[in-house]
């Protein structure tokens, strides 16, 4: 082999030494990636879909129906199968409540991350 060919060859071993991460910027890099996954909360749902949303949430309250919940938390959708426990008009917010029944699990989600409301 020539020195042109040999100087390609070795790769990049002169900087191989100096090849290394601090914690630090270990656990920045895994941020950063995490929060370029991350979406912006979607727009004011137009009137068709709030009432579209109201009857299905409203049908799964009175007859106790399991419905999918799609909704927007800390930049992520999240996609959650329970109940309709109890909804709050005052405060916009609705009781959702998933787990088995003796230990159920409730939360409460607030009407304007509400993405979508599906019966299953």
């Amino acid at each position: 082999m020539d020195d042109v060919k040999k100087e390609i060859w070795r790769g990049n071993l002169l900087w191989e030494g100096s090849r290394m991460m601090l914690p630090e910027h270990k656990q920045a890099w895994i941020e950063m990636q995490q929060g370029e996954d991350k979406v912006d909360l979607h727009g004011e749902l137009d009137q068709d879909q709030w009432q579209e949303i109201g009857i299905v949430v409203m049908d799964a309250l009175k007859h106790a129906l399991p419905v999918n919940v799609r909704y927007w938390k800390e930049g992520y959708y999240i996609d959650q199968v329970c109940y309709i426990y109890k909804i709050d008009h005052e405060n916009k917010r609705v009781r959702i409540e998933h787990g088995p029944d003796n230990d159920s699990i409730r939360e409460w989600i607030d009407m304007r991350v509400i993405y979508d409301v599906q019966r299953i």
